[in-house]
């Protein structure tokens, strides 16, 4: 139990050693000296740190640990490395193939025995003769008693038993130990190394630049100036998985603005609504009570939901009542225009058809209605005698 414990202290104080000397600018300045030196010691050591760091980005760690795992291999160790590429498949499920070399990229053909794993030596029981060493070839042996039997040995064959009469025995290749090739490293190995160095110093500079410049979005205290730093930072980091707080700094300050200009909207649209009131109250002295109906209905047509509507609907209620007795009062005066003007034409006509005629005209009132008769009332006889009766002059005999 004590050893366990040991061991997870250990383990706990490893990983909290890595945090402390573990930083980004460091893994990027180890991948630099890596790229110039594959296998240096300090810096190999910082890819075992970042591999290791739990709170470390996976596309970092994910690297990290493939690069150490390349290290491995490149010190000769094929065991450790496949170890250590079973691991981090398991640790990284789904992710990109981050190790692309097979056993093809580092074990070659062994040239001593050409890949069978086999090679052909003199027989040591024999030393080359193929001949059964207990009988030397003949197949027999004497006995204590000076008879003569088959031999034990080669069992009446007269063979080497450990080479069957060949001379020669096949062992397993020195040089591959049996297993047909030899570790031989290609380039792809390096390239792949290489490769992953390269992408981790990227990825640690485009860290640097994100942070940066998130900070700086974040110190913006000008909400136009922030909202356009935090839009351009996701614009060009659009393919990061750790945009949450800038994409969530960057709906608060939007909703910020909006709110403002909100605000600002609704201000400037009550201030108009007021010196729209205030024009339309204005209209009650208005003289042109006509023009302001016709002004109120348009308001109250466009704006339903106006909050002095009452006011305004009573306003032009007043200005209708208001203008109803104008045109009574109008059409009563031009009604008794039109009955002065009347009275004045038929005064007129009057005194053209009945005033005073002038002298020597005869009228009807001046006919001496004592002599005149209605001819009307004449027989034909009386109107001739009548007729013969007047004077030249054509006035009646008086």
């Amino acid at each position: 139990m004590s050893r366990v414990l040991s061991a997870v202290s250990a383990c706990v104080l490893t990983q909290t050693a890595a945090a402390q000397s573990y930083t980004e600018e460091r893994l990027s300045q180890a991948c630099v000296t890596l790229q110039r030196a594959p296998l240096a010691p300090a810096a190999t050591q910082v890819l075992l740190d970042a591999s290791r760091l739990a709170t470390n980005t996976p596309p970092l760690r994910s690297r990290a640990m493939a690069a150490y795992s390349l290290t491995l291999l490149m010190r000769g160790n094929t065991n450790a490395f496949e170890r250590a590429a079973q691991i981090h498949r398991e640790a990284f499920p789904g992710g990109p193939e981050l190790i692309t070399v097979d056993r093809n990229a580092y074990l070659a053909v062994c040239g001593d025995c050409e890949g069978s794993g086999l090679k052909q030596a003199l027989c040591p029981s024999c030393m080359g003769s193929g001949k059964c060493t207990a009988c030397a070839g003949s197949r027999v042996k004497r006995t204590g008693d000076g008879q003569t039997a088959p031999c034990p040995v080669c069992k009446h064959s007269g063979s080497c038993a450990m080479c069957a009469g060949r001379q020669k025995i096949e062992t397993a290749c020195p040089s591959c130990k049996g297993f047909c090739r030899v570790f031989k490293l290609s380039d792809k190995v390096r390239s792949n190394y290489l490769a992953l160095l390269t992408n981790m110093t990227a990825i640690c500079q485009e860290n640097a630049e994100f942070a940066q410049q998130f900070k700086q979005a974040q110190s913006e205290r000008d909400s136009a100036a922030r909202i356009q730093a935090l839009q351009a930072l996701a614009q060009r980091f659009a393919h990061r998985t750790d945009l949450a707080p800038a994409n969530a700094l960057l709906d608060k300050a939007v909703k910020e603005r909006d709110g403002r200009l909100s605000e600002q909207r609704k201000q400037k649209e009550q201030e108009q609504a007021q010196r729209e009131l205030e024009t339309l109250r204005n209209l009650r002295e208005a003289e042109d009570a006509a023009g302001g109906i016709v002004m109120l209905r348009t308001y109250l047509a466009d704006h339903p939901a106006a909050a002095h509507k009452i006011e305004l609907q009573a306003l032009l209620n007043e200005l209708t009542d208001k203008e109803a007795r104008k045109q009574t009062v109008k059409k009563i005066a031009y009604g008794s225009l039109a009955l002065l003007i009347a009275v004045m034409l038929v005064q007129f006509i009057k005194s053209l058809l009945f005033g005073k005629r002038p002298t020597g005209i005869s009228t009807v009132r001046n006919i001496d209605k004592t002599v005149f008769s209605d001819p009307l009332t004449l027989t034909s006889a009386e109107s001739r005698a009548r007729e013969h009766s007047k004077p030249e002059n054509g006035k009646p005999d008086e």
